[in-house]
């Protein structure tokens, strides 16, 4: 059997150092439990708008929807302000939900 997929989605302000310790915790089932995981990490909100003009490539998509889980950080900050309204960071978290029938977040 495969080990589960997770898919890493650090996104903006804060979201990259937290998903740096969910890392740890990830690290520490197959260290200390023997569980392991199979991690990709990608880009959604403003980093995925600063890289691709886009605050969710599809490529990125596309892994979110063969993962078995998917894990995002945050989207969004003062920087992305003025942006249009289909093109600020937010819009990514709101294509993830979309397109894969989801409709809360779980902090």
């Amino acid at each position: 059997m495969s080990a589960p997929s997770i898919l890493i989605l650090p996104g903006d302000g804060i979201g990259p150092e937290v998903m740096a310790e969910v890392r740890k915790v990830i690290s520490w089932f197959d260290a200390k439990r023997g569980i392991s995981f199979k991690v990709s990490e990608d880009l959604v909100g403003g980093i995925a708008y600063d890289k691709h003009g886009v605050p969710l490539h599809d490529d990125t998509m596309n892994n979110a929807q063969m993962a078995d889980a998917v894990l995002l950080g945050a989207v969004g900050g003062p920087k992305y302000d003025n942006l249009d309204f289909n093109s600020k960071p937010e819009r990514g978290l709101l294509r993830l939900r979309k397109e894969m029938d989801l409709f809360a977040n779980l902090r």
